[in-house]
């Protein structure tokens, strides 16, 4: 019989990560490590109440169960989106309407920002949570597609490619590195006024290199957030949060 993976807060165990052979042998630890208080709603007792079991401190079959559940939606979800990019694509009459409609970019984004707020309202109320993921999912492919449309399909292919490759070598990276990313928000929250601030004068410029310049800069910047985020996922939030997990790593692909 195969074994299920309970997400359950009462299933989490405090402390250092437990290893391999420890969790085989059904040890438990005990020791205490100093947590962040992560906040949430809970609608059981209509009251806050404090969360202070991240995945890093999780057995190990809880860890791998969270993993899994938060990769998979996030497969599932690039899926749509690369199938409603190629429907767009290909079909010639649609592609030159949505070139046309400027509009349709401005309400999908819109749309996106409303149901993002929405999912980490109900983050935890299922089916609602799922519903809202995959309306949000075709907005966000909406948007998507209308830019695709903009472009010859090999970019479109080298980009897809080129953030595949990125965002799984820094995921390995970042769960590998024993360094406590966190502590560096304030550096990086500069770095990002600096790119807003370069990018408005850039309108201004209108110089090759420094669109170069500024694209390079750009993936770098958004690329460290990925490092940020999947560390404050792993170290900072609950097992019954993979979806405000997913919603976190979409924003820097």
């Amino acid at each position: 019989m195969a074994a299920t993976v309970p997400l359950l807060l009462e299933d989490v165990e405090l402390g250092t990560p437990p290893s391999y052979k420890e969790a085989a042998n059904g040890k438990r630890i005990s020791q205490n490590a100093p947590l962040q208080h992560h906040w949430f709603f809970d609608f059981n007792s209509n009251k806050l109440t404090t969360n202070l079991s991240p995945v890093i401190f999780a057995a190990v079959a809880i860890r791998l169960g969270f993993l899994r559940k938060v990769f998979g939606i996030l497969s599932s979800q690039l899926l749509i989106t690369v199938v409603f990019c190629t429907a767009l694509y290909i079909t010639p009459e649609v592609r030159l309407f949505m070139q046309h409609q400027s509009w349709i970019v401005l309400a999908s984004l819109i749309g996106s920002f409303i149901l993002l707020f929405a999912m980490f309202i109900h983050a935890r109320s299922v089916p609602l949570n799922y519903i809202l993921l995959v309306s949000w999912t075709i907005m966000q492919s909406v948007t998507i597609g209308v830019v695709v449309c903009f472009f010859d399909v090999k970019i479109v292919i080298e980009a897809v490619g080129l953030t595949a490759l990125t965002v799984i070598s820094l995921f390995v990276y970042t769960l590998q590195s024993k360094r406590d990313f966190q502590s560096h928000w304030a550096a990086l929250s500069s770095i990002f006024m600096i790119f807003l601030i370069a990018s408005f004068v850039n309108l201004f410029i209108q110089s090759t290199l420094f669109d170069f310049l500024m694209a390079a800069f750009g993936a770098a910047l958004f690329s460290i957030y990925l490092v940020f985020d999947i560390d404050r996922i792993m170290h900072h939030t609950s097992p019954e949060d993979y979806i405000e997990a997913c919603v976190s790593f979409l924003p820097e692909g």
